[in-house]
């Protein structure tokens, strides 16, 4: 169940087997029903998931709205990455848009994998790279274009 998620990290630097074992061990899989929240406005975000199999969105409420603000499909990241972080409540929901596996991992173990795990510091540090280049992307999609010019890029950079 996991292979995908280790062939996606592989891609950035090869992972020993001891770093596997202490992953799969660390790492929850579950199974999400469509329309689940994993995530409401006002809870504390505790986990990443990873998306293995499906589709999560991310949205928030404004002025009574759901505002979508991203979408993560397979071998994606999931996480209210403020609250996460900072151990503080998010304004963030995160539901599956159709049933999911998921792997998780709560904030504690990720930690402990951190400081007794040199090697994931690297992956770990590449995948947190390519989040901020993806944020900054959105972030001048919301600035620079009109609604119908970021909905054409979607469906062009993102056509699963």
């Amino acid at each position: 169940m996991l292979e995908p998620l280790f062939n996606f990290m592989t891609a950035i630097r090869p992972l020993s087997d001891e770093l596997k074992g202490v992953l799969a061990q660390n790492l929850e899989i579950i199974e999400v029903p469509k329309r689940h929240i994993l995530l409401k406005e006002g809870q504390t975000c505790d986990y990443i998931h990873v998306v293995i199999k499906g589709l999560l969105r991310m949205y928030y409420i404004k002025d009574g709205e759901e505002v979508c603000s991203r979408f993560m499909e397979e071998q994606r990241m999931a996480m209210s990455v403020s609250s996460f972080y900072t151990r503080t409540p998010g304004y963030e929901f995160i539901e599956t848009i159709e049933p999911c596996i998921l792997a998780r991992i709560h904030y504690d173990r990720l930690q402990k994998i951190y400081n007794e795990r040199d090697e994931f510091n690297f992956i770990a540090r590449a995948i947190t790279e390519v989040y901020f280049i993806r944020s900054e992307e959105r972030l001048y999609l919301i600035r620079k274009q009109s609604a119908e010019e970021r909905y054409v890029y979607f469906i062009k950079n993102y056509p699963e």
